[in-house]
């Protein structure tokens, strides 16, 4: 038995999977929780991105509002580490990008990008197999979207 198994037991002894919506949503979700602040701001701006998304087309707000509780409910019940980890292991490959854009625009919706944040960034780009270079101008590119500069 490998160490998400062991984790995301259900009460059932099933072990939890997640839908791509899901998986990408969770990686939000996790981007929202990184710095363990849980703003207003990112969680309405997690909503606006995943509507825009074509993954999400057949959801209404409500039902991803719901979806979104029940990521942060699973966040707060089992950690951030195992929550990214079963999203990565459900995501397909051609949504990964997708949802480090995602991520990275949610870590500087506030204007800054924090220790937390920063390592959190560097732990996603590094298990989603994502080459320094496009990472790089993802980065550059949401920075400058919201006027961050992330310069050391």
């Amino acid at each position: 038995m490998n160490l998400l198994e062991i984790v995301f037991k259900s009460q059932e002894g099933e072990r939890v999977s997640f839908s791509p919506a899901q998986a990408f949503a969770a990686i939000g979700v996790a981007s929202i929780a990184a710095d363990g602040y849980l703003s207003e701001q990112k969680r309405q701006r997690i909503v606006e991105l995943l509507l825009a998304q074509s993954l999400f087309a057949d959801y209404s707000e409500p039902r991803l509002r719901k979806m979104l509780e029940d990521l942060f409910n699973l966040l707060s019940n089992r950690g951030l580490e195992p929550l990214v980890a079963i999203a990565r292991e459900s995501l397909p490959s051609e949504y990964q990008e997708n949802a480090f854009k995602l991520a990275i625009d949610l870590a500087l919706v506030d204007g800054e990008l924090s220790a937390q944040e920063k390592e959190f960034v560097r732990h996603l780009w590094k298990i989603m197999d994502i080459p320094v270079e496009i990472a790089a101008e993802i980065l550059e590119a949401i920075a400058s979207e919201h006027n961050v500069n992330i310069t050391p």
